[in-house]
């Protein structure tokens, strides 16, 4: 369509310029070849208009491009930085926390520590009364289970002294005796039938530092925990629940710890509001 507009237009000029008479046959050619020339201008021209529009609109498309980037390395970075902030409050809390663990741990070894120690100062023998039942010494019987199974009698006796002399003597001399670990902990128990909650503790300690994975090992530690709360030690026997809740956070035992820690903390708190009472009581008193 162009080009016939521009063949019209050629016409037209050559007619008038014939029609005026004033041009000749060389000028025409010269100004036919000038006419040529510009229409082959004018096509390049327009050629690259139309490529610096694509170049433009495709520097436009890389530019919103690189623009939404920046936004998301911005957002990113920002991200990263709230991230970094978070990790380094709970990196404190969690130091805060390992070394109040830490800390009570060390209070607990020294208060076992302690207890050991008292309880291997020599004392006087307390005599046991015991009811007066026919007593199966562990020499009279023949293996390790039949020992184990009159100590567990004694037990249901309630000849508590007995059945540790058996428990011990399975632990002395029956190593691969497959209820050793049993022995273990029942002797802390028998100790804590008898009221002897230090020698209980002490038990059990030993139990769980043979056998921290067995079965009895969160009844094991819960008892220690309650031994500590008969021995009027309240501080430590929280301790002791808040180790059973760490150790054995499924178990029932981590229930009954968790139940015990509420106690201590209602009766602490009591403690505290009745000082407080009765110290405004006294204030008024004096007014």
């Amino acid at each position: 369509m162009k080009k016939i507009k521009s063949k019209i237009f050629f016409t037209a000029i050559v007619s008038a310029v014939f029609l005026s008479g004033c041009v000749t046959t060389g000028e025409y050619e010269q100004i036919r070849a000038d006419i040529t020339k510009l229409h082959i201008e004018n096509s390049q021209l327009k050629q690259e208009v139309s490529e610096l529009k694509t170049r433009m609109d495709k520097m436009s498309s890389d530019l919103s491009t690189a623009t939404a980037l920046k936004e998301g390395q911005l957002t990113l970075i920002a991200q990263t930085q709230d991230y970094v902030k978070e990790l380094q409050i709970l990196k404190g809390r969690f130091e805060e926390s390992s070394y109040s663990n830490d800390k009570k741990f060390k209070e607990l070894s020294d208060k076992i520590a302690e207890l050991q120690a008292k309880l291997t100062q020599p004392q006087q023998p307390i005599p046991q009364k015991e009811p007066e039942q026919k007593k199966i010494s562990p020499g009279q019987l023949k293996n390790p289970k039949e020992i184990y199974d009159s100590a567990h009698v004694d037990i249901k006796e309630k000849r508590y002294a007995s059945a540790r002399d058996k428990f011990q003597e399975i632990t002395k001399n029956y190593p691969d005796f497959e209820l050793l670990p049993n022995s273990y902990f029942w002797i802390g128990e028998t100790y804590y039938s008898e009221k002897k909650y230090e020698d209980a503790i002490l038990a059990y300690e030993e139990f769980l530092k043979k056998y921290p994975k067995h079965d009895k090992a969160p009844g094991a530690l819960l008892k220690e925990g309650m031994a500590f709360l008969e021995l009027k030690d309240k501080k430590t026997a929280k301790v002791v629940f808040e180790r059973v809740i760490e150790r054995y956070p499924k178990s029932k035992e981590a229930e009954i710890a968790q139940q015990k820690i509420a106690e201590i903390l209602k009766s602490q708190n009591s403690g505290k509001k009745s000082t407080k009472t009765k110290s405004k009581t006294k204030t008024k008193s004096k007014q």
